[in-house]
């Protein structure tokens, strides 16, 4: 774009957001026509010299987080009210953000380590936080998102949201999250770089994830790392969920051996330990997962859904702990 072209929209989209003009009154002032003057407005919005953040209060169902609360022991629960019975998956999941987001920074303080896992919904939620600078924070990635296909996890990029969000540091973990043997998991943690990334996950006082289902639509099918038939045998197995990789079966018992031993990122067992072991996840579908991660103690703060909140409460009382 030449220099006079810029300076013509950069004027065009100040009158209309700043001044709030009208378009139309904007085309008077510019002598140009209003269509020209939506082109430039639009063409802001696409270059990403316009952004919009939404910071609306949160609306939420008090009654069901406590509930949650109660019955799991929870820190803290955030349940997104539905706004109606149509909503698209993304607007529930935007008001599930907002209220992480507000959350994560009244918790947040200078010098904290946040560890962040990936995913859709974790790309999601790195899109839509609430800007708040702090000072020699450090965010890690909690698990390999290295894929095996042509597709990619966006865990990169997860991190580096989380990092300019804050104004931190961050450190990516370069490997894929699982390879073929635990001895080569081995081999591979005692690489100085990667040693490092496992000595920030430990120091992490805040992590944040999602959980995943053992069923054929999972990215980790999607990234190669397992076959649509690996899937349903490990469902046959008894196993339901993952966090972060690792693998738990409906009463919350993790996966042992090999399955648990060739994954490369954070264990369960040092998520059960951290001050804020934040799990987000949105869907009716993901409520048996949810349940059975509750169950086994890796969850002490939840955001999630109104539908997702019931489900899981009735899964609950029908005897499912």
């Amino acid at each position: 774009m030449k220099k006079e072209e810029l300076k013509q929209l950069i004027r065009v989209v100040k009158k209309y957001y700043l001044l709030e003009m009208k378009q139309d009154e904007i085309a008077r002032n510019e002598n140009v026509s209003k269509s020209t003057v939506c082109r430039l407005i639009n063409k802001a919005r696409e270059f990403g010299f316009v952004r919009f953040v939404l910071n609306f209060p949160p609306v939420h169902v008090e009654e069901m987080e406590q509930k949650l609360k109660d019955h799991f022991h929870l820190k803290h629960v955030y349940v997104a009210e539905a706004m109606s019975s149509a909503d698209d998956e993304r607007l529930t999941l935007s008001n599930v953000a907002e209220g992480f987001s507000q959350y994560l920074n009244t918790i947040v303080s200078d010098g904290d380590i946040i560890g962040v896992s990936w995913g859709k919904t974790m790309t999601f939620i790195s899109e839509h936080l609430i800007p708040a600078e702090k000072k020699d924070m450090i965010i890690v990635q909690l698990n390999g998102g290295v894929s095996n296909r042509n597709v990619s996890t966006f865990a990169d990029q997860i991190v580096i949201n989380f990092a300019e969000n804050f104004k931190a540091s961050w450190f990516i973990l370069q490997a894929p999250s699982f390879v073929d043997d635990s001895h080569i998991a081995g081999i591979l943690k005692q690489d100085s770089r990667i040693k490092e990334i496992f000595a920030l996950m430990n120091k992490a006082n805040i992590v944040v994830f999602t959980v995943g289902n053992v069923d054929e639509s999972s990215v980790l099918v999607q990234a190669g790392y397992f076959t649509e038939e690996e899937y349903r045998n490990l469902r046959e197995k008894g196993f339901i969920g993952d966090i972060c990789s690792r693998y738990f079966k409906k009463d919350g018992t993790r996966a042992a051996g090999e399955l648990y031993d060739r994954v490369i990122g954070i264990s369960l067992e040092e998520i059960k330990q951290k001050e804020h072991s934040i799990c987000i996840a949105v869907g009716k579908h993901k409520a048996e997962s949810i349940l059975a991660a509750l169950k086994g103690g890796f969850i002490n703060t939840l955001f999630t859904d109104e539908e997702t909140a019931e489900e899981i409460l009735t899964l609950y009382g029908k005897g499912e702990d």
